[in-house]
């Protein structure tokens, strides 16, 4: 109920005047991808890609993941790729009822990265911080970093290991 009178407030609300200068009326259309990361603390997640309209962004997670676990920047060790749906062949016939909802309603294109299956532990006494794979956690962590960096076009500001940060005299 919440996200849906924020997506109505954001749509109707407008932005200042020199917010139009850049084509955004709404706070809503500042929104070029709405990122919802859910239930991600299980080991061996296996997320599908949910929207064609947003499946070069999940390709941009799965070419992430690879190039960090080719590098040995990962921690867990999953049996097949967190974002093994590189075919996109679930689609919107897998679509899950949850906060992202009146944003599509609304337009806004939507990664949603939720595992198909559930954790076990999910709505039960259990679902706690104990429950957590930690390896896992990180390595979300570190993949979703990555992802913004590089959305931001921000990578320049990112140091390598063992590489000392050029000043500029």
């Amino acid at each position: 109920m919440m996200y849906r009178a924020l997506a109505q407030q954001w749509s109707t609300s407008p932005n200042p005047p020199s917010a139009k200068f850049y084509n955004y009326r709404t706070p809503l259309n500042q929104i070029s991808l709405f990122l919802l990361l859910d239930l991600l603390g299980s080991a061996s997640p296996s997320v599908p890609s949910y929207f064609p309209t947003t499946h070069w962004a999940y390709l941009a997670l799965s070419t992430i993941e690879s190039r960090m676990r080719s590098l040995n920047l990962l921690e867990s060790t999953p049996t097949e790729s967190f974002f093994a749906d590189v075919n996109g062949t679930v689609g919107e016939r897998a679509m899950i009822s949850d906060d992202h909802l009146p944003f599509i309603s609304k337009g806004v294109d939507v990664l949603h990265v939720i595992p198909n299956d559930f954790p076990d532990v999910w709505h039960t006494l259990e679902d706690d911080g104990e429950h957590l794979d930690m390896p896992t956690v990180r390595d979300w962590s570190k993949i979703v970093c990555a992802f913004v960096l590089e959305w931001l076009d921000m990578m320049e500001v990112w140091d390598e290991p063992g590489e000392e940060r050029q000043t500029k005299s």
